[in-house]
């Protein structure tokens, strides 16, 4: 009876196992995989959930509503077909883009000799109030309008990759989660507008024309970054914008580290505006050569801050 016993169990943990396994299978079936030859063609509005993986072409705006999930598979290239016009991504529902560091997601262009790429060619991903749940990590978002636009709070930017665009990431009255990015040769890097607040960590901002820029009434957090070789400022305010800026360095850019707004606490501020390459601001007052008409400044750092700037594994 015993052996009896012991053999049921082992055919019932058999069976069990191929129930698992071919239940994992379905959920994480992708379907059609576009390839270089036949990518997948998409375009209007989703009518359900979609699974992406390969090579997409994008032929012209691509709505994913509310109630809707798009996932997008590591190593996917998304291509947006600039013959039949400048197109973007909107997301009412939720979009899960969640590469790989050996694995990265592209967005950009198609090009073809008749019409060579140029940066705002295609629109960029635009995230709608209504998309309460979304993420993008291990993506490279490039050579768009405006890359990301979030007017939502449910929005995690994280590890990935924006250059060659006007705009890398705007916060329009929208605080989407902003940690460990590249974020290179934009542009702006970050323009936050209205009552937008987002959490900017981590992030590695340089050659952009501007850093970040907060208008209106943003009150921006921003969080161990470093902020260096812009060509303008790395930090700019408008309005009565007023960033929370702690614990930054910010290093070597054109114009000023920080302009006309913001509390400043436990930065590293070196070399900006042509000032000299070694020169550290280790000054209190709400001027000096390196910033200007700030809200106040505390404690300025006399070396840089370790752990500032893209905390992530390399590309």
């Amino acid at each position: 009876m015993e052996l009896e016993g012991t053999r049921l169990h082992f055919i019932l943990s058999i069976l069990c196992s191929f129930f698992w396994f071919g239940c994992q299978g379905s959920v994480f079936n992708v379907g059609e995989v576009g390839t270089s030859e036949s990518p997948l063609k998409k375009s209007g509005e989703l009518a359900e959930s979609e699974v992406w993986a390969g090579k997409i072409l994008i032929a012209s705006d691509v709505v994913v509503p509310e109630g809707v999930t798009l996932t997008i598979r590591s190593d996917s290239v998304v291509g947006f077909d600039s013959e039949s016009g400048v197109h973007q991504l909107i997301v009412r529902g939720s979009l899960y883009a969640e590469g790989k560091p050996d694995g990265m997601i592209i967005f950009g262009l198609l090009g073809s000799e008749t019409k060579p790429l140029k940066t705002g060619d295609w629109i960029g991903i635009r995230f709608e109030e209504t998309s309460l749940n979304s993420r993008l990590s291990y993506c490279r978002i490039q050579d768009a309008e405006t890359a990301v636009s979030c007017e939502s709070d449910g929005v995690q930017i994280e590890s990935c990759l924006l250059n060659d665009n006007k705009v890398a990431i705007l916060c329009d009255d929208g605080s989407p989660t902003i940690s460990s990015n590249e974020i290179n040769k934009n542009g702006t890097a970050i323009r936050c507008i209205k009552n937008a607040s987002p959490e900017i960590t981590q992030n590695s901002i340089q050659a952009n024309e501007f850093g970040i820029v907060c208008d209106d009434d943003s009150r921006s957090m921003i969080h161990y970054n470093e902020i260096s070789n812009n060509y303008q400022d790395a930090i700019r305010c408008y309005a009565s914008a007023s960033p929370e800026i702690v614990s930054n360095n910010i290093l070597m850019n054109g114009g000023w580290a920080v302009y006309d707004g913001g509390r400043l606490r436990e930065n590293y501020i070196r070399g900006n505006k042509e000032i000299g390459p070694d020169v550290v601001d280790r000054g209190t007052s709400r001027e000096s050569g390196q910033y200007y008409g700030v809200d106040e400044v505390l404690d300025p750092r006399a070396a840089p801050v370790p752990d500032a700037g893209a905390q992530r594994e390399g590309y």
